[in-house]
């Protein structure tokens, strides 16, 4: 018993004195701080999940766009379902979920600081017509699933784009 307790005090010490220490949240770009998320409902999935993980990593999320430090814009959402496959009676056995959306960042006076891009996520899951209420909420929380996904995707590029901002192109002087 002692013996045990003293490996995990000198285990904990050596760990700590490696520097290890858990990532945590990012914090946010200044350009950031008061996001104004624009081109979709407020009460969507994917606005509620955006202002979560933007309010998680340090930033506001606001109404007005006069007053923000940057605009999301999503500019395209979109959920799509494929049949992947059918069974010997010919009915849906096995379905694909798409769900992609396309966002820029802007400042308050509409200039670039992020271009459009696009992000994608995809799912799978079998359907049971023996079992459509279970079906269906499978469905419901693999969709809800896909757009955590993409709202963290869409937050590593953004945090990854702001800190190398878009440039914008110098003139060259044509004299030779």
């Amino acid at each position: 018993m002692v013996i045990r307790s003293v490996s995990v005090l000198l285990s904990a010490v050596m760990l700590s004195a490696c520097g290890f220490h858990l990532r945590g949240e990012d914090a946010i770009s200044p350009a950031l701080l008061e996001t104004k998320i624009h081109g979709v409902g407020e009460y969507s999935d994917l606005y509620i999940e955006l202002r979560r993980g933007l309010e998680r990593n340090g930033a506001h999320v606001i109404a007005a766009a006069d007053t923000a430090t940057a605009v999301l814009v999503i500019n395209k959402e979109l959920l799509d379902r494929h049949v992947l496959s059918v069974d010997a009676q010919g009915r849906a056995s096995e379905y694909e979920l798409n769900y992609s959306v396309s966002f820029e960042v802007q400042d308050k006076t509409k200039q670039t600081l992020l271009p459009a891009q696009t992000v994608y996520q995809l799912r799978d899951y079998k359907f049971d017509p023996d079992n459509v209420l279970a079906t269906d909420t499978e469905e419901t929380i693999l969709r809800k699933a896909l757009i955590a996904a993409a709202t963290q995707q869409i937050l590593r590029r953004i945090e990854a784009g702001m800190r190398n901002p878009v440039k914008p192109a110098v003139p060259v002087d044509k004299k030779l």
